[in-house]
């Protein structure tokens, strides 16, 4: 006999309780979990969620996300309180009931909407058989890419590197959004003299809560592209989750537009001591569809560099990596001694030399990208390489019209 998979979403209400001791006496479902967090509510599969009007996690963008995904949403109102269940139906969820409701209805409201959730999901399986596509069948959504960008510590200008990937794809006419994912010392705001707020955190508040537009916290700049400062504070980073940053991101790359997001130099799992601390730089890191690590082309950079490299890699075992080494020296054999070593231990898709350039320490100075010479030059393979810049009849740098 089916029996419907539930996932509660945690209540200090009794009907939770009740529910679960009814399904597990008399039958007519199964809960699987009890989940704090949005990202959880996702990763649980499940034919019907429950949560109740006083969920704090619970948003229309996850309702959007659950309903996709071929869940049914079931929410629990307060008798006493109207208010509730409007704010309920407000979400989109597909059926409300009363909290102290029997368990027997709950099990048969359950029922019914995990019949529809089967059907659904037995569609959709059926469609991803079937090899012959209909010729009016829409095209596939096209994502933008996403490329994370980051080092080790050390000051070996990881940043700098993002902002003139980033102008490189402006100088091609490319829809490009820097974001600044650095837990640590997200610095792109003071690097581009733009302000602090709106940024990362009104962003998520756009996405997940609907509270104003995404568009309206990304920053123009003169250069062709648009920033998305980080946190201004440490302790800002506590009320942003790492899903709700991806979600953000997700958001972005349907616009369709390339992210170039800096992350920070700790990648640590914490595990049970704050396994979000550094989550953020660790789910971009997974969500992305190209690395590039910056180092120092010396023998304490090189090996800082390979050590995060290797965090890099145990994130994102299958992501395309490149890297690139900054403030190089002319001498050719110190390169040569570099390149052999990093190729021996990660063997990059990439390695590039960026050279000292005064204009990098002029351009910080201003508050603007780096002008034409040869650092913007040595970058310029790197953007077209990542993001798959094509020439729209733009000056290059360096080039001709």
């Amino acid at each position: 006999m089916f029996e419907p998979q539930i996932v509660l979403a945690a209540s200090p209400r009794e009907w939770a309780q009740r529910l679960h001791r009814h399904v597990a006496d008399h039958g007519g479902g199964r809960v699987r979990a009890t989940v704090l967090h949005p990202h959880e509510a996702l990763a649980e599969h499940c034919d019907v969620f429950l949560a109740d009007d006083t969920t704090s996690f619970l948003s229309r963008h996850l309702v959007s996300q659950l309903q996709q995904l071929g869940r049914r949403v079931l929410g629990v109102y307060d008798g006493d309180d109207a208010a509730g269940k409007g704010e309920l139906l407000d979400l989109g969820i597909d059926e409300v009931i009363a909290r102290d409701a029997p368990a027997s209805e709950f099990v048969e409201v359950i029922a019914a909407l995990a019949t529809h959730a089967g059907s659904d999901e037995f569609t959709r399986m059926i469609a991803t058989l079937d090899p012959v596509q209909p010729a009016t069948a829409p095209a596939a959504t096209k994502l933008g890419r996403l490329i994370a960008v980051g080092a080790p510590p050390g000051g070996c200008g990881a940043t700098e590197v993002a902002v003139a990937l980033a102008a490189a794809a402006g100088r091609y006419g490319h829809r490009t959004v820097l974001v600044d994912g650095d837990e640590t010392a997200p610095a792109l705001a003071q690097r581009l003299g733009v302000r602090p707020y709106p940024n990362l955190r009104s962003a998520v508040a756009a996405v997940e809560h609907h509270d104003g537009l995404l568009e309206d916290s990304l920053v123009p700049t003169q250069a062709g592209f648009a920033v998305l400062p980080g946190l201004s504070a440490p302790r800002d980073w506590t009320h942003v989750r790492p899903n709700e940053v991806t979600d953000v991101i997700e958001r972005l790359l349907l616009m369709p537009v390339d992210v170039i997001a800096n992350v920070g130099h700790r990648l640590e799992d914490l595990g049970a001591h704050g396994p979000s601390r550094y989550g953020v730089s660790r789910a971009l890191l997974t969500r992305a569809d190209g690395v590039l690590g910056v180092g120092l082309p010396s023998p304490v950079g090189v090996a800082r560099l390979l050590g995060w490299l290797a965090q890099a890699r145990s994130i994102a075992p299958r992501t395309p990596v490149r890297v690139a080494f900054n403030r190089t020296p002319g001498s050719r054999f110190r390169r040569g001694e570099v390149e052999r070593e990093v190729r021996r231990v990660v063997n990059p898709e990439e390695l590039a030399f960026l050279p000292e350039d005064p204009r990098v320490m002029q351009a910080a100075w201003d508050g603007g990208v780096v002008g034409d010479g040869p650092f913007s030059r040595a970058v310029q393979p790197l953007a077209v390489a990542l993001l798959g810049l094509q020439d729209s009849g733009r000056r290059r740098v360096g080039g001709r019209r």
